[in-house]
């Protein structure tokens, strides 16, 4: 009688024991079980209205995370693909339960989407803004801020083409990589600017945007004036006599005050002053998407001909990308001043 109530309470224990492990396990990954089936927006709603039960969600930031004890400021990394409006927030050497036991806090104004995984925050915004970080506690906040509020007036630079887009290509050399050139000496000036400008660019490096991509970026930085810059050539591809500048507009939107038009004949003057090019006037542009689908005032420049021998060989030259560069630039500063 007595081995049979010493198996009873053995057996009695086991299952005492096997359902603490169960009902521990289980409540170690409820929380990850109920994030398994939501949305990153959906995840972040759900722990802002459980911590604000126990008032850790009261902060004046939009976001708010933990960081691991000790971290500092500038061992988080920060990138923003402006292009995508993409803001990445990464916590080096956080463990892939990170976010379930550091839940991510705050409001999800203007963010479209939202992702977190081993220690990544990848925040897909309605618009361009700029971080701003702080850390305070232990925590990481995070604010959003629109360019217009940074910056006196905001710019978009787009240069032609890229990656998989040469554009056109005579001798071996792609309009795209003239461009790029180009555009990155005209960076060079702005960044030495000492006016409150912010500038944006579609690609700094030898990637190709989408078009969508490219035209939206002036829209969703709320910019003054968006330039692209491409390199011209015959209809027909062949070498031949005709060269020079021209710059496209969009003809069908307003022609007065501010506008694509008035935009289009400051960057020709000053482009065509800076290089000493012919000047071919400004031409309709509604045709091309970037300019079509700009919901800014905007400038394509053809800066000159790759099917003219003379002037191809001048645009592959570093001295005449700088004099396109400073035209440009000349253009930009001069459109402001006259109130874009």
């Amino acid at each position: 009688m007595e081995i049979k109530i010493l198996k009873i309470s053995s057996l009695c224990l086991a299952v005492t024991i096997a359902a603490v492990l169960v009902l521990g396990y289980f409540s170690d990954t409820l929380g990850q079980g109920v994030q398994q089936g939501m949305s990153g927006l959906q995840i972040l709603a759900y722990n802002t209205e459980q911590a604000k039960e126990t008032d850790e969600a009261e902060f004046e930031q939009q976001l708010c995370i933990e960081l691991p004890e000790g971290m500092a400021l500038d061992e988080v990394i920060v990138e923003n693909d402006y292009v995508k409006q993409l803001i990445t927030i990464q916590i080096p050497d956080a463990a892939s339960d990170y976010f379930v036991e550091h839940p991510l806090l705050g409001r999800s104004n203007n963010i479209n989407d939202l992702y977190m995984a081993n220690g990544r925050i990848e925040i897909t915004m309605d618009a361009v803004y700029e971080p701003e970080c702080t850390v305070e506690d232990g925590h990481l906040y995070l604010d959003f801020i629109r360019p217009q509020d940074i910056y006196d007036k905001v710019v978009v630079i787009d240069a032609g083409h890229g990656g998989g887009a040469p554009g056109a290509i005579k001798q071996g050399i792609m309009e795209k990589d003239i461009n790029l050139a180009i555009v990155r000496e005209l960076k060079g000036l702005l960044d030495e600017n000492d006016r409150n400008i912010g500038v944006y660019y579609t690609r700094t490096e030898d990637v190709n945007p989408s078009f969508e991509q490219r035209a939206q970026l002036a829209g969703k930085a709320d910019a003054n004036l968006f330039i692209s810059v491409h390199s011209n050539s015959t209809v027909d591809g062949l070498m031949s006599e005709y060269n020079g500048t021209e710059v496209m507009y969009d003809e069908l939107k307003s022609e007065e005050g501010l506008s694509s038009r008035h935009l289009a004949q400051i960057c020709l003057e000053e482009a065509t002053a800076a290089m000493g090019s012919k000047n071919n006037g400004v031409t309709y542009g509604n045709s091309i998407y970037i300019i079509r689908n700009s919901e800014v005032p905007v400038a394509l420049i053809e800066v000159g001909f790759m099917t003219n021998q003379e002037e191809l060989d001048k645009l592959t030259s570093a001295e005449y990308q700088k004099k396109a560069a400073q035209g440009i630039y000349n253009a930009i500063l001069r459109a402001l001043d006259e109130g874009y």
